[in-house]
């Protein structure tokens, strides 16, 4: 029986509002048996102590939209032309780095193949060193729509959407991942597909696909670009709406008050995923700041990525002012990309959410969307021991949680700075 003791500066808990000041954490095995102050419990005799002077505790964070497995370098066009076990070995490589930053769950939001089990296998088998992992497996997507080339995933109609949800739900998926609209994969290879302006799913068949991942116990969680997406998956009651992007024929962004009362009304959460195209949003402002000059194929790149930052972040800041519920993702593809959550994390402090709302977006509105709030995401007492400490004070500058020192997942420390 070994107990540990951690002692920090604060511990935000993944919940509450206000930090606790000079906290006690003591874990047993996998679990939290006290979280709060010292002055209220009476400590075992024997047991070993982590102390973390001008520290944050917080719950691991939560990747809740991530393709860990999803290629290399390269674009869709790549993507579908790599084997599935560069695909494994990308996910190998992305998972072990993300729990080193301190996210010790992540959510696989749609992979190919059978790529994501393979990976979640392995590390509940303890071959690979890595966060916790929940799969979506094969994303569910219309004949031809984005994602066709994760294979065998593709349905029509209310019967045949219930019957692929049964099979993926006989296929141990923790989650059914659902593209209601078209998207990035529109211009990959002959085949096309709807673009990001265009409805895939009906209403009706989106109600087929939540009604049968709810009778067994799955959450959902729907990739929704187009305007009127949003309103369809909201109708339906899909768990998670990723993206909300509003985007109409013509490709410009707007905003539906209407989809947005109702998600706020059925209790779903927004995944805004901020960060997609922020690397190369960061390189051109980059090039600016050092005094360099931006060609005109740069100039109208970084034009159109303000354009989609102004109207995401503006969004964001009326979809979470009318209610709903914010839960934190990356959507982050290719091999060295598993910690772009950070980033994210930033952008959302930027549209106009305290660094406090972000971090539990992170922690445990994360845990809840997915179900797993019993087990992660909030420190407290009978949870998973999944414990990160940063150097510094994140709700002051929500950048210090680049500075994790610690890392402790079911009750073991895999990285560690502070301490021998």
């Amino acid at each position: 029986m070994v107990y540990t003791v951690l002692r920090a500066r604060r511990l935000i808990d993944g919940i509450n509002s206000e930090p606790i000041e000079y906290p006690l954490i003591l874990v047993k095995d996998d679990k939290i048996v006290f979280s709060g102050e010292e002055d209220d419990i009476k400590l075992p005799s024997e047991y070993n102590e982590i102390l973390l002077e001008n520290c944050t505790l917080l719950p691991g964070l939560i990747d809740a939209h991530i393709h860990l497995t999803l290629g290399t370098y390269g674009g869709y066009d790549k993507i579908i032309r790599e084997s599935d076990s560069v695909h494994l070995m990308t996910g190998m490589s992305n998972s072990r780095d993300a729990l080193k930053a301190g996210i010790t769950t992540l959510v696989d939001a749609g992979a190919r193949n059978m790529v994501a089990h393979d990976l979640r296998q392995g590390i509940n088998m303890g071959l690979l060193q890595a966060s916790r992992l929940l799969i979506c497996g094969r994303p569910l997507t219309i004949t031809g729509g984005h994602f066709y080339f994760c294979n065998d995933n593709e349905a029509d109609g209310v019967n045949k959407i219930s019957k692929r949800v049964r099979q993926f739900v006989k296929e141990g998926v923790d989650m059914i991942k659902i593209m209601a609209s078209g998207g990035g994969t529109a211009n990959a290879g002959s085949l096309g597909g709807p673009k990001s302006s265009h409805v895939a799913f009906n209403e009706d068949e989106l109600k087929a696909a939540v009604f049968e991942a709810h009778k067994f116990g799955r959450k959902t969680t729907a990739h929704c670009e187009a305007y009127d997406s949003i309103g369809n998956a909201a109708r339906a009651g899909v768990d998670t709406i990723a993206h909300c992007g509003f985007i109409l024929e013509d490709g410009s962004r707007s905003f539906d008050v209407e989809a947005v009362k109702i998600m706020a009304d059925k209790d779903l959460f927004y995944n805004p995923t901020l960060q997609t195209g922020s690397q190369r949003y960061d390189y051109l402002n980059d090039k600016i700041n050092k005094g360099e000059k931006l060609s005109e194929k740069e100039k109208t790149s970084l034009e159109g990525l303000e354009y989609k930052y102004n109207r995401k972040f503006e969004n964001l800041k009326k979809i979470h002012e009318m209610g709903v519920k914010i839960v934190a993702g990356s959507d982050a593809t290719g091999l060295g990309n598993s910690t772009r959550l950070f980033r994210s994390l930033e952008f959302m402090v930027d549209a106009g959410m305290s660094p406090m709302e972000v971090i539990i977006s992170a922690t445990g509105n994360a845990a809840t969307s997915v179900g797993k709030h019993k087990e992660i995401g909030i420190v407290k007492e009978g949870l998973k021991a999944d414990i990160i400490a940063v150097e510094g004070n994140p709700l002051i500058n929500i950048e210090t949680l680049r500075k994790n020192v610690l890392c402790m997942i079911d009750g073991k420390i895999n990285n560690n700075k502070l301490v021998n």
